[in-house]
């Protein structure tokens, strides 16, 4: 067989002359490999913008890509101040009233008004007890309304000075927590509000009735603790007050305490 072109003779024959062999394929580009000019390759956005990732929330607080953080509030409102200090000084308010009220002829004039009734009552005790009646502090007790409220005096002093004190803590206690943003002190201190508010016309007429010439400055006394307690729980329920409330409680389940 002969090594020569029949195509050009005198030229050795060559089986791959007229085709390219660096781009085997006839349409002069491969469809697998190279991408032409101008062309996006193969996972890209063509209009040349960025995917960004769609954003994320983690349903336990913790804040993902596209959202801000929770923070906690940075400073508490007037509002929540003044509520501290209006219930604190409601307490101590209702304290001095007490104290008036127990050194007043009020007690004194209650029981003078119920005597005959409450000296049955003993007498009967004393019919089912006997033993009582040997007792000369019970016999003083009986002799008149007086000694009855000499001793009864005696006895109450330090309850009174006791009760007086846990008042203004108990007081204190519940415009601290309002003060710091606590919603179920705060509830707690509406419900004392209405509470007070509802006894409040009863207190008005008992004093009014026993308490003499001392009527008008306990009833003022009387007022004036109310109003401070109502008032502070009507700044605790304000709306700087409410939104800081509703912010710290969102950043204590944020996982912020």
């Amino acid at each position: 067989m002969s090594n020569y072109d029949p195509n050009q003779p005198g030229q050795p024959y060559d089986p791959t002359s007229g085709s390219d062999a660096s781009n085997p394929n006839p349409y002069g580009q491969n469809p697998y490999g190279q991408n032409q000019p101008g062309q996006a390759p193969y996972g890209q956005n063509p209009y040349g913008q960025p995917q960004s990732p769609a954003p994320s929330f983690d349903p336990y607080g913790q804040p993902q890509g596209g959202y801000a953080p929770v923070q906690p509030p940075a400073q508490r409102p007037k509002t929540l101040q003044w509520a501290f200090l209006l219930i604190l000084l409601s307490g101590i308010a209702n304290a001095i009233a007490t104290w008036f009220m127990f050194n007043s002829n009020m007690f004194a004039n209650m029981i003078t008004s119920q005597w005959s009734l409450l000296q049955e009552q003993m007498q009967s005790d004393l019919q089912a007890n006997p033993q009582l009646a040997e007792d000369p502090f019970v016999e003083q007790m009986l002799s008149s309304p007086e000694a009855f409220m000499a001793e009864f005096n005696s006895v109450m002093s330090g309850f009174m000075i006791t009760s007086a004190v846990i008042s203004i803590a108990l007081y204190f206690l519940v415009g601290f927590f309002v003060g710091r943003g606590v919603s179920a002190m705060r509830i707690i201190a509406t419900v004392l509000a209405v509470l007070s508010l509802l006894g409040l016309s009863m207190s008005i007429a008992t004093v009014s009735m026993f308490g003499d010439a001392q009527a008008g400055m306990l009833n003022a006394m009387i007022v004036l603790a109310t109003g401070l307690g109502v008032a502070g729980v009507v700044f605790a329920w304000l709306r700087p007050s409410s939104e800081y409330i509703l912010a710290r409680r969102m950043a204590r389940r944020a996982g912020y305490r």
